[in-house]
């Protein structure tokens, strides 16, 4: 079962949540692992690490293994979305205004 408004709503109350879930729906990324979306978004990967599991804990994100075993190995496993998206378009849209105004 999917997170109820208010849990995907806070969920993607930290930016750095809401620049990871914008990566995902913009198309680049399908399933990423914690490295891959680290250094997509210049981050570091514990800490992209830590927002991809609390992404997971509110049903917003959900563990996948991966099907390449050479990435397999090095990335134990990668994320993908277990939300509807447009759903999450529309959440993530609330909190346009106060990303520009900060």
């Amino acid at each position: 079962m999917g997170p109820s408004s208010s849990e995907l709503i806070s969920a993607v109350g930290h930016p750095l949540r809401r620049r990871i879930l914008h990566a995902y729906l913009d198309g680049a990324l399908e399933c990423a692992s914690a490295r891959e979306l680290a250094e997509a978004l210049d981050q570091r990967v514990g800490q992209v690490a830590y927002h991809l599991k609390t992404l997971a804990k509110s049903n917003v994100l959900r563990p996948v293994q991966r099907r390449d075993r050479e990435q397999a190995q090095e990335d134990h496993c990668c994320w993908a979305l277990d939300v509807e998206a447009t759903w999450l378009r529309l959440v993530l849209e609330v909190w346009v205004e106060p990303d520009l105004a900060g």
